[in-house]
Formats: structure tokens, sequence, C-alpha cells
């Protein structure tokens, strides 16, 4: 790409997420950070977008393999080879009962509520029979 070239949104909203990436791994304070998004969504130009990064990462941290490895002594293996892999099903478990023994009660309840059920009397309400008084109002509009 050219430095020259115009930057649009999708280019500036990149540049803000590697900001806001940065920020959140430590290596940018909040003021520089709201700086440097606030001169992002300014920037017009690529070359201003890459001003705003070139002092970060472009990524995660790179896996040390190009590092030297370091050796530790090796005491043995601190879980038996025939161990079980560890696992969270308790957790799960735990869930599960919990909500069978919620809908349980509730099933319960409702059970109980609907057989101790009194019917409710209903009584219709009285209808007053509407009679309107037109007449005035018709000899009126026809001597208008």
């Amino acid at each position: 790409m050219n430095p020259a070239w115009l930057a649009g949104s999708a280019d500036r909203e990149r540049t803000v997420g590697v900001l806001r990436a940065g920020f959140t791994e430590g290596r940018l304070t909040q003021d520089e950070l709201d700086d440097r998004v606030t001169r992002a969504y300014a920037a017009r130009r690529y070359s201003e977008l890459w001003a705003l990064t070139a002092d970060l990462p472009s990524g995660p941290f790179p896996y040390p393999g190009a590092l030297p490895a370091l050796s530790y002594p090796q005491a043995g293996p601190a879980v038996p080879t025939d161990a079980e892999p560890v696992s969270n099903w308790h957790s799960a478990a735990a869930l599960v009962i919990t909500a069978l023994v919620i809908f349980t009660l509730a099933a319960l309840v409702t059970a109980i509520a609907t057989a101790h059920a009194q019917p409710v009397p209903v009584q219709p309400l009285p209808v007053q029979p509407f009679h309107a008084q037109l007449a005035p109002f018709i000899t009126r509009l026809g001597h208008a």
C-alpha cells in the first residue's frame, strides 16, 4: 500500500482496535490511548495511521521459539501418567440438578394450587339501555 493513499473508515477502525489492544496489554496509558484514538479518527492517509501504531506490535507477542531454550532439571512427571484427565463435569452436574429441583418444585406448587383452587363466581354486569334524545337536534338541523 502507498502511504499517501487515503484511508477509509474501516482502516481507521482497525487502527483503533490495535490501539485498544495496546492499552489492554498495558502498552499505552489512558491519556495516550485517548490522544491516539482522536488522531486515528481524524487521519486522512495511511501514513498517519501507521505512525499511530508504529511503536506497537502488530499482533500477539510471538512464541519464544527464537529465544534460547531454558533447561530445567527433570524431576519426573508431577502427575502420574495413568491419572484421569481433569474434568469440570461436577459444576455442570450441579447446575443440571439445581435446574431439575427448581422445575420440580414449580410443577408441584402449580399442581397443588390448581387442585385446591375454587371457582370464582362471575356475575354479569348490569347493562343499562342507552336512549338518546335526538329529536331536538334533528329538528334544529332541519330548520337551519
